[in-house]
């Protein structure tokens, strides 16, 4: 038992380890995220960029958090700790668990939303997240390139010919003409994307149950060795 406590020590240690660089990775990454950007105006009920680099430091300095107290806690043999670190990935696993049946279960809603999340950015007037998605997913618009040249009566930007910049002058109009609007290019990569996201959540949902029962096991032996006292 001795050398099974001693093995579930060390595979937690070795595995905080890396999620505590990951979360000070996330950390400096949105940091320097969130610095660049200059000038960015935050609209209700859209996610700008600088939502996005709030969310990205967040999710760092939980990562970080719970992962520390996991090194912490298996590395010193601290009973408190290690509960601690038990109950956060027991938290953390309850609410992956309902992330992931809602994604099975509400697939429209889901896919609805993310059709709503680039409408409130076009709405809202957005065009730096708007460039953004343009550029990465080769769409142009929210529906359409007639979206600039005839709802906002100006001409189409760059991003929507393969440019990074705005302002950069396409060079034929059947570049941004045969790209389709945003809106539905974004939400059918979800919905190809789908499958994946959700057996990947159900993944992620069997490795944080397995850290908790390791975990969990390894609090109870700390509390035999406590209790029975030095040898």
């Amino acid at each position: 038992m001795n050398c099974l406590s001693s093995i579930c020590k060390y595979v937690l240690y070795c595995f905080n380890l890396i999620f505590v660089i990951v979360g000070i990775l996330l950390i400096v990454f949105g940091s320097l995220m969130l610095t660049s950007i200059e000038n960015v105006s935050d609209f209700d009920g859209a996610v700008t960029p600088i939502s996005f680099e709030v969310i990205t430091i967040v999710i760092g300095c939980v990562t970080f958090l719970v992962a520390f107290f996991g090194c912490c806690g298996t590395i010193r043999e601290n009973i408190c700790l290690t509960k601690l670190y038990t109950s956060m990935m027991f938290v953390l696993f309850i609410l992956q668990l309902v992330l992931t049946c809602w994604v099975f279960v509400n697939r429209s809603a889901f896919l609805g939303d993310m059709s709503k999340l680039v409408s409130n950015l076009w709405d809202n007037k957005d065009y730096t997240a708007m460039g953004l998605l343009e550029d990465a997913f080769g769409c142009c618009g929210n529906t359409g390139y007639s979206d600039y040249t005839n709802t906002l009566n100006t001409t189409v930007p760059g991003t929507c010919c393969g440019f990074l910049d705005r302002t950069s002058t396409c060079p034929t109009p059947s570049v941004y003409q045969s790209r389709p609007g945003c809106n539905a290019k974004f939400t059918d990569f979800w919905y190809d994307n789908m499958d994946i996201i959700r057996w990947s959540g159900l993944g992620i949902c069997i490795f944080e149950l397995v850290v908790f029962l390791i975990a969990g096991a390894l609090t109870n032996c700390m509390r035999r060795q406590n209790a029975m006292g030095p040898a």
